[in-house]
């Protein structure tokens, strides 16, 4: 303790100050005559290095993303840079967390209840992928939400934005090479047995784009993928991280900067229309009009007549493109929502014979071919942890939809846009671990800017 007298002119009394970094100031504010006071002050002196959390392991793991994919490491790498994150945390300590994480952190623990579940040694590894992406995904929002003094908003955004350069170029790499694939350092020293399972060969040898030849199309259907082994992946990847970019327009200073996003922008449209995604237009749809209610709410009377006019022009751009008819067409051939409906009445049937638990991993179901607990990760939650392990996901969604609706600037709209969109797309995405980590720290940014006042 070190001890330090201050001395005030007469008719005023100092005030100790506290600033961010643990430093103390004094200053005065006046006080009845009563001649000259003396404060004993008390200074507790806090290492800086020690408080503030290195911004590398997050930051690292956005802008290093395309390179994780072209090593093939994309399914290790995160789960390293959440120890580092999680180390970090522990020694530093003083650990804040708020009240959505805390229930977060009770589904991570009923995850590994549901592993009493299994029966096969060949399901631990659908269950531990399952688990470390949850894990994973958890730690770097609790990270983030710590990490105030080195990871500013604007900086989180510029990482995420470039997730969303990788979707978009790799996007075009399925439009215009659909049948390649790149052969990562991974697939050459992975044994044998494991390249033969589909999704570790997708992994090790990802796809540039699903090429789909359903019986009787006078075509083959490319839908671009990458850097996901589905087309579906990607189209939710789109559907989150969209909001997050215009939310990233509307904070840039440099207006070259801005007509290069917009550029941008303009040019995702063709891979996402490639991949002749249904889920994706839906959860576009409901971003846009949670914004657009939000701007009526606060009668905002212009954002809201511009909204309804970019809406309006894009459903008309929509059908004048084909797009929505060569959608449409894509079902004559491939009755995929006949085929959803007849897996999600087999899953809810076997979930309702396992319904604490679960089944701890999907399951095939050989009347149909597909594995239960797969196509929607709702369907995914309820099989493989049971209705309480859903439960405990809806809960989560619910607390960071109302923890974060506080926002009020429309870039905190777009942002807040993610959870309440995922609240509906839940039903039919399924999120693998980059579709988690955008969602929890879309929401993150907005629970800690309500919190720490930061200007959003």
């Amino acid at each position: 303790m070190v001890s330090s007298s201050v001395l005030s002119p007469p008719g005023t009394s100092p005030v100790t100050l506290k600033d961010s970094t643990g430093s103390v100031s004094t200053g005065s504010v006046a006080t009845p005559p009563s001649g000259i006071l003396r404060v004993r002050a008390r200074n507790h002196p806090v290492s800086t290095a020690q408080k503030k959390l290195p911004a590398w392991p997050l930051l690292g793991l956005l802008y290093s993303f395309p390179a994780l994919w072209a090593l093939g490491v994309l399914q290790v790498a995160p789960l390293v840079l959440a120890a580092i994150m999680l180390f970090y945390l522990i020694i530093r300590g003083n650990v804040h967390v708020p009240g959505s994480l805390w229930v977060w952190g009770v589904f991570c623990v009923w995850v590994i209840v549901a592993a009493l579940a299994l029966t096969r040694s060949t399901d631990i590894i659908g269950w531990g992928l399952r688990f470390i992406n949850i894990l994973s995904a958890g730690i770097y929002a609790l990270y983030y939400y710590n990490a105030r003094s080195s990871i500013s908003i604007n900086r989180l955004l510029s990482g995420l934005a470039t997730l969303w350069v990788t979707l978009i170029v790799l996007g075009y790499g399925g439009v215009f090479f659909p049948e390649f694939r790149l052969h990562t350092p991974m697939s050459f020293i992975m044994p044998a047995g494991f390249m033969q399972n589909p999704l570790v060969r997708d992994y090790m040898l990802p796809p540039l784009a699903e090429v789909q030849h359903p019986w009787g199309a006078p075509k083959a259907y490319i839908r671009p993928s990458a850097p996901f082994p589905y087309t579906n992946s990607w189209g939710l990847a789109y559907t989150l991280l969209t909001p997050v970019m215009l939310a990233c327009l509307l904070r840039l200073r440099s207006i070259w900067l801005r007509i290069a996003l917009l550029i941008g922008m303009a040019l995702s449209t063709v891979p996402a229309i490639a991949t002749s995604n249904r889920g994706m237009f839906i959860g576009l749809g409901i971003s846009a009009a949670y914004v657009l209610l939000r701007q009526f709410l606060a009668a905002h009377w212009r954002a809201v007549g511009m909204g309804v006019a970019a809406i309006v022009a894009m459903v008309v751009t929509l059908f004048a493109s084909g797009t929505v008819d060569n959608i449409l067409g894509r079902q004559d051939y491939s009755d995929s929502t006949g085929g959803r409906a007849a897996l999600y009445r087999a899953t809810w049937k076997a979930t309702l014979e396992s319904p604490i638990i679960g089944y701890g991993a999907p399951r095939m179901e050989p009347s149909i071919g597909v594995s239960m607990g797969t196509q929607g990760y709702l369907w995914t939650l309820m099989f493989c942890f049971g209705f309480v392990g859903l439960a405990l996901f809806v809960l989560f969604m619910a607390c960071t939809v109302a923890s974060g609706a506080r926002v009020k600037t429309t870039s905190g709209y777009w942002l807040h846009s993610v959870p309440v969109t995922c609240c509906v797309v839940f039903i039919f995405y399924s999120f693998d671990i980059a579709q988690l980590t955008i969602l929890m720290l879309a929401s993150m940014v907005c629970i800690r800017s309500i919190r720490d006042g930061e200007r959003l």
